[in-house]
């Protein structure tokens, strides 16, 4: 029998409880520049020996950042998703520090050794992770907001394949190429000195326009069954993402011999990363994978488009920068980490796009085009309606929600991640996570309330403001905007509370 360790990649989340996207049209707090190369710290984990983050400097109060970007009303930048202009730039290095046991409380950089209902402990990003357990599967019938009924079987253990998925092959794997980290983007936010195993199954032209993905990704974009084995004759880490920066697997040990397969559903589209980001990358057509660590092990791959026989259950996500999927590894919105958390049948499609509000979000037509009978939505707006009241943003969403409802596609409300403005958390009213509890109160649907969570996490960590920036947050200065690790780390408390509520979705997390 073969022996992993799925990976726990950031400390224990106790509980009581992009790169900075694009143009702000309402004033979305802003974002610090893009880290450098393997400087922004291991998801959970801390940064390797000499390991920093680049960060540019923040324009001054009320002044104005480089084209693409706006300020808000408070005077805090937003960027483009490339450092500014002319901007200088500062070394962040996380420090390291002591250990957290199961259910304890971080100190400054600890780590962990094991993983509880989705709630990852530590160990590099892609590298080696201590054994523990895993986010467990919720059996009996799933409460109010859970889908289609009877729903479809819990995830596969691994080892197995779903039924239609494709078998993994070797020759699928030897279309792989190492590449160097960093090389448009490959394996974005690892630490420079380890491997990244690059997978271009869709072709291998790179578009970085914006506003014209090529004919090629739009004929490609789908939803993507895939299988991946992965150990080998050495011992291995493997961590795997997809696509722009998108955690798909948790960091897995392997030892020599070992030979270990695990299914995932990658959503696919023309245009990589946020659905709509100045000056982000097209990207390559169809499937993109990616493999890293200090040592990873892969010998097969198996992809194709889902089918009426393999149809996933898609959790889309209409949000803002906060949640997005982030390009580069400097800037990671915490729902582009949480394909990391769910197996098969599921699949996260995220429409979360930078400076989007509850009243400015364009894309609700592309979601509502694309969803199916027992699909879900989740909708987390507040960052960028500090001039609207709860009953405004009240007033917005309800009427998408009544319409997912109507379609068979289960809400769930979520409130905004806390701003790191001070530790202790200060006031976070102007999130309007009353205005998200009303709308779930009155339709029935669950509701998360994240800003209490992160609000609790943040203050339960023993850090300074200083520490909690340069651990989790991008460029180690953004108080907005969280890094890989930050975004995993809320990504986790989402994933725990919709365990511990028992909602429809957590008998899909992976066991």
């Amino acid at each position: 029998m073969p022996t992993t360790r799925r990976g726990s990649l950031f400390p224990l989340l106790t509980l009581v409880g992009l790169i900075a996207c694009s143009t702000s049209n309402s004033g979305e707090p802003g974002a610090s520049g893009g880290g450098g190369t393997g400087g922004s710290p291991g998801v959970g984990g801390t940064t390797a020996a000499g390991g920093s983050t680049t960060a540019t400097s923040v324009p001054a109060t009320g002044g104005e950042s480089t084209p693409g970007s706006t300020v808000d009303t408070g005077g805090v930048p937003e960027t483009g998703g490339t450092p500014d202009m002319g901007g200088s730039t500062a070394n962040n290095t996380t420090a390291s520090g002591g250990t957290t046991t199961t259910g304890g409380t971080p100190t400054a950089g600890g780590t962990t050794t094991n993983r509880d209902a989705g709630v990852a402990g530590a160990g590099g990003r892609g590298g080696s992770a201590g054994r523990g357990g895993s986010a467990g599967s919720m059996g009996g019938v799933p409460t109010a907001g859970s889908g289609s009924s009877p729903p479809p079987p819990p995830p596969p253990p691994p080892g197995t394949i779903p039924p239609g998925y494709p078998t993994p092959t070797a020759d699928n794997y030897a279309k792989c190429q190492k590449v160097a980290i960093g090389t448009n983007d490959a394996c974005g936010g690892q630490p420079s000195g380890n491997l990244c195993i690059e997978c271009l199954f869709g072709g291998t032209d790179y578009n970085t326009s914006e506003t014209s993905p090529t004919s090629d990704a739009t004929s490609k974009a789908g939803n993507y069954v895939v299988t991946v084995t992965l150990g080998g004759a050495a011992a291995g880490d493997t961590y795997i993402s997809a696509e722009s920066t998108r955690g798909m697997l948790q960091s897995v040990t392997t030892n020599p011999g070992d030979s270990l397969t695990y299914a995932f559903v990658v959503n696919v589209r023309d245009m990589e990363g946020q659905p709509k980001h100045a000056g982000g990358p097209g990207g390559y057509p169809g499937l993109d994978l990616f493999f890293s660590g200090k040592n990873p092990q892969v010998s097969a791959v198996g992809y194709a488009l889902a089918d009426a026989t393999t149809k996933p259950i898609m959790v889309y996500v209409a949000s803002d920068s906060t949640t997005c999927d982030q390009t580069g590894g400097a800037f990671g919105g915490w729902a582009q980490m949480l394909p990391e958390f769910f197996g098969p049948p599921v699949g996260i499609s995220n429409y979360a796009n930078s400076g989007a509000s509850s009243g400015g979000y364009p894309f609700w037509s592309d979601i509502s085009s694309r969803w199916t009978k027992g699909d879900w939505i989740i909708i987390q707006f507040g960052h960028n309606d500090k001039t609207d009241t709860d009953a405004q943003v009240e007033s917005n969403l309800t009427p998408h929600v009544k319409a997912a409802l109507a379609a068979g596609v289960s809400p769930i409300m979520v409130s905004p991640p806390a701003r790191a403005t001070s530790i202790p958390i200060g006031d976070q009213t102007s999130l309007h996570a009353a205005a998200a509890k009303a709308i779930g109160t009155a339709n029935n649907v669950p509701f998360i309330d994240l800003t209490a969570l992160s609000t609790t996490w943040y203050n339960g960590l023993g850090m300074t403001k200083t520490q909690v920036l340069q651990a989790y947050h991008a460029g180690g200065t953004d108080q907005t905007h969280t890094n890989l690790a930050g975004a995993e780390a809320l990504a986790a408390l989402v994933v725990k509370a919709i365990k511990d509520q028992s909602i429809g979705l957590a008998q899909y997390l992976r066991q």
